[in-house]
């Protein structure tokens, strides 16, 4: 019996010797205020000669280089794929891209095609989507939308995503098909919601911007904004969403307009439809947007839409 005792003894001394390893902690959330700019250039239907191109692109890179914050994220509708070159090889000239050779993708929506309203759409070269960033970036996931065939006759809507490389975070640029009668493409909008979706439910902080041809207060968006956004321009929200100039009091809940409409929107000013979204539930702190004045290349506007920028504080996994 005295052995069997020391037995047992020598046993529970050996385990109390055995060093306890704590369960691995899951890694800590971090918070990071993401700067994001959204311009339609419209530069798939004007300014195609390289003067002109110039007066676009240094239009843009003083808008990006003169925010503050800087963004972090620009994402570009109608561009032709000669101005995203040339945009790149100016930021490479820069501290802006922390790699250089990696931190733009494109997307073409549209062949250049001639027409009696277009006769040389971007010299000959495609038009389409495009984003930028800082971080470096990994391989670009291409999503085409669900063309709508009254206006998209020879033209593929996409989704162009990118995650970064130094951070769990997803960059996303959109163009949806504009539509008659005040409503919003609606099952492109609900491709885009289902894929920015997934990215989170896999741990992914996401931005997604662009022209969503539809504006905040119409009932498709419904699904995007978060109930957190309930105001007389914006209300019955279910999703989980918000948009970086939502708490402008320019028009809460809606923000400024970003076209050369002076009127459209339920505040009685210009229509929002150019817009950059990120979650609710990865927001950390405070969030800000602003439409910048009309930009002009020489005497004319480069565009009939305003460059919109914005920050949030977001928590990153």
């Amino acid at each position: 019996m005295r052995t069997l005792v020391r037995r047992i003894l020598a046993v529970a001394a050996a385990l109390l010797l055995v060093p306890v390893t704590a369960p691995q902690a899951a890694q800590a959330a971090t918070t990071k205020r993401l700067t994001g700019l959204q311009w339609n250039v419209s530069g798939g239907w004007k300014y195609q000669t390289g003067g002109a191109t110039t007066l676009m692109i240094n239009t843009l890179f003083d808008a990006i280089m003169s925010r503050n914050p800087i963004p972090d994220f620009v994402a570009l509708n109608e561009v032709c794929q000669s101005q995203y070159s040339a945009l790149i090889t100016k930021l490479q000239a820069t501290d802006w891209p922390a790699d250089e050779t990696n931190f733009a993708r494109f997307q073409a929506t549209r062949n250049a095609e001639a027409g009696p309203d277009n006769p040389d759409v971007c010299q000959g070269n495609p038009v389409g989507i495009a984003l930028f960033s800082r971080q470096p970036l990994g391989a670009a996931i291409r999503i085409p939308l669900e063309p709508n065939p009254a206006f998209d006759k020879d033209e593929i809507r996409h989704l162009l995503c990118a995650p970064t490389t130094t951070m769990t975070v997803k960059y996303c640029v959109t163009h949806i098909t504009p539509t008659p009668f005040g409503t919003a493409g609606k099952a492109q909008l609900e491709q885009v919601l289902g894929h920015v979706e997934q990215f989170e439910a896999a741990g992914e902080t996401v931005l997604v911007a662009g022209d969503f041809n539809g504006t905040p207060s119409w009932p498709e968006f419904d699904v995007w904004y978060h109930p957190s956004v309930d105001t007389t321009a914006n209300s019955g929200n279910t999703g989980n969403w918000r948009e970086m100039d939502d708490a402008d009091p320019y028009c809460l809940g809606y923000g400024e307009g970003t076209t050369k409409a002076t009127t459209g929107s339920p505040c009685g000013t210009g229509t929002k439809i150019d817009m950059i979204f990120f979650p609710n539930d990865r927001l950390a702190g405070q969030h800000s947007g602003d439409s910048l004045p009309l930009s002009t290349c020489g005497s004319e506007l480069c565009s009939d839409h305003r460059i919109v920028w914005g920050w949030a504080d977001l928590s990153i996994d």
